[in-house]
């Protein structure tokens, strides 16, 4: 009868979660998607995004949040694509990309002034953020594949953009984290040796003076190493962020699209009327001219 209960309130459990059996589970986000934007509420919830971003204190906070509504937005793009509103679903898709941007841009600047830290309870921290950043993109780029197999050829390249630039910048953050923990693991070790030396020299302890001096000599060399590694990582994720524009899929050489951006055209346009006014000004006929001089 126990056994019968725990298995009765196990399957509740999961039923009521979403959770799926192990190995027919699909990447989803739906449950995350909050007003759909085809809602007249919708651009209020951005509103509050949006306020919640501003409000929050510190580059962490601020990233966990933007990593947060990111997800958001790809759930709503999910929901779009599979109620086949393919114009909603790719606004939502765009702005899932710019915010997990702005995660990752708020995330590499703390890391960049974690450099001189030495505040363990700030790195402790920031180890959250980096983890809870992480788990969201690998979610999204799972999500990412699954939506493009419901796609049209159209919208599967526009996708297939977006997954490039963020399995790209995962990548570049995964590496900038991996330096930053080398780093912080190299001055916590040096600043054991200093205490150490610290006692050697009140004890008077002229051999084990000499010993820890050398140690902390050696370490100082790792620590500029890590610093240095640590600021190539972040140059590196800087340069994943200008060959991938911000907020857009990456265009590539011989990708026409670039040509065929929205605002883009708009422009072109307008140049090209106002070209029109001046091309009405030509000359007359020449044959015109002469019977005018007649």
């Amino acid at each position: 009868m126990k056994k019968l209960s725990i298995v009765i309130a196990l399957s509740m459990i999961i039923g009521g979660s979403g959770i799926k059996a192990l190995g027919t589970e699909t990447a989803s986000l739906k449950g995350e998607a909050g007003i759909t934007p085809k809602s007249i509420l919708y651009p209020i919830d951005k509103a509050f995004d949006n306020l919640s971003v501003l409000l929050a204190r510190g580059n962490e906070k601020k990233a966990e949040i933007l990593a947060k509504i990111a997800i958001e937005r790809l759930g709503e793009s999910e929901v779009m694509t599979e109620k086949g509103n393919q114009k909603l679903a790719e606004a939502a898709l765009q702005d899932y990309n710019a915010k997990m941007n702005e995660a990752e841009e708020k995330l590499q600047a703390e890391i960049e002034k974690s450099k001189k830290s030495d505040d363990e309870k700030k790195v402790e921290k920031l180890k959250d953020t980096e983890k809870t950043i992480a788990e969201r993109q690998l979610k999204s780029l799972e999500v990412l594949k699954a939506i493009q197999e419901k796609v049209g050829d159209k919208a599967k390249e526009t996708i297939a953009k977006v997954i490039a630039m963020q399995q790209a910048k995962k990548e570049a953050v995964a590496n900038m984290v991996e330096k930053r923990h080398e780093l912080n693991e190299a001055r916590k070790l040096y600043n054991q040796i200093k205490a150490q030396l610290e006692k050697a020299k009140k004890a008077g302890n002229a051999k084990e003076i000499k010993k820890l001096e050398d140690q902390l000599e050696a370490q100082v060399a790792v620590l500029k190493q890590c610093e240095e590694e640590l600021t190539k990582a972040i140059e590196a994720k800087k340069t994943v962020n200008k060959t991938f524009k911000v907020g857009e899929p990456q265009k590539g050489k011989d990708d026409t699209s670039k040509d065929t951006n929205p605002g883009q055209i708009k422009k072109d346009e307008k140049k090209n009327d106002t070209k029109k006014p001046e091309e009405s000004k030509k000359p007359e006929n020449p044959g015109n001219q002469g019977k005018g001089k007649k």
